[in-house]
């Protein structure tokens, strides 16, 4: 569910159809941040959506998968973390 956001946002932009061929084909990836340890992103273009909720750690990791030719971009609002208190934005 909380990812359904996301796939809102891309039925606006994208034609249903178009958007599950992009989807089943691999054009279009959505993952969780915990699944990107291990790869890397060439060619890519990426969004880390909601990354005041990482940590410097994830956001270390996420950084680092950056490859050729890829672009990241990262969106995050530092007044709505929800990180316990005590732990520290990576954003």
């Amino acid at each position: 569910p909380y990812m359904q956001p996301l796939y809102d946002a891309l039925r606006d932009m994208i034609p249903y159809e178009k958007l599950e061929t992009y989807i089943l084909s691999g054009i279009i990836q959505i993952a969780p941040l915990a699944f990107m340890r291990g790869r890397t992103l060439d060619n890519a273009f990426v969004i880390l959506d909601e990354a005041q909720n990482t940590t410097h750690a994830q956001m270390k990791m996420f950084l680092t998968r950056m490859g050729k030719n890829a672009k990241f971009i990262i969106t995050g609002d530092p007044g709505q973390i929800d990180l316990p208190k005590r732990q520290v934005s990576g954003l």
